[in-house]
């Protein structure tokens, strides 16, 4: 395989996971009442993590919980990636891009969440997939989710977050 050739394989590779990234956005945010359609970016056996608080959910069907639950606590969350960095190695991958997420409710639309998601990524047949995708967010974003108007909001979700706290 010539210089050329590869360099057009991992291109096309990088639009093929961002545009699996935006397929994971739409699911988050309007595939309301099916989880399975946020699950199946992940491979079977994959993994979303919030490593700050302890957060692991594993597995298509701890993914489809987690995702449910988020539709059910935090109805309106939008889900906004930029700023893609992504590295490929053969039929792996390691991504970073920044994450902002923004709730309308009725009164405002707030922006409340600044951080970044770290993702690992596997090709399967042709078809990119979520390994592990980590949350990291900013520590103001942290506080400004569990304080004020945004924190009434999210009370619920971070109480359903508990269920996915995994040991050591």
């Amino acid at each position: 395989m010539t210089t050329d050739q590869q360099y057009l394989i991992e291109a096309a590779d990088r639009i093929m996971i961002q545009d699996m990234l935006g397929r994971y956005a739409f699911a988050c945010d309007y595939e309301l009442g099916n989880p399975a359609a946020w699950s199946a970016l992940f491979t079977e056996d994959g993994r979303f993590e919030v490593p700050a608080m302890g957060v692991v959910a594993a597995g298509h069907k701890e993914l489809e919980r987690l995702i449910d639950g988020t539709h059910k606590t935090v109805p309106g969350i939008h889900h906004v990636m930029t700023n893609f960095v992504i590295d490929i190695d053969g039929d792996t991958a390691r991504g970073k891009c920044e994450l902002n997420e923004f709730l309308l409710r009725p009164e405002a639309i707030h922006s409340n969440l600044q951080g970044w998601y770290e993702d690992e990524y596997v090709k399967r047949e042709n078809q990119w997939y979520i390994a592990v995708r980590r949350v990291h967010l900013t520590e103001d974003a942290g506080a400004v989710a569990m304080s004020g108007k945004i924190g009434e909001h999210f009370g619920d979700f971070l109480a359903m977050l508990g269920n996915f706290k995994k040991e050591g």
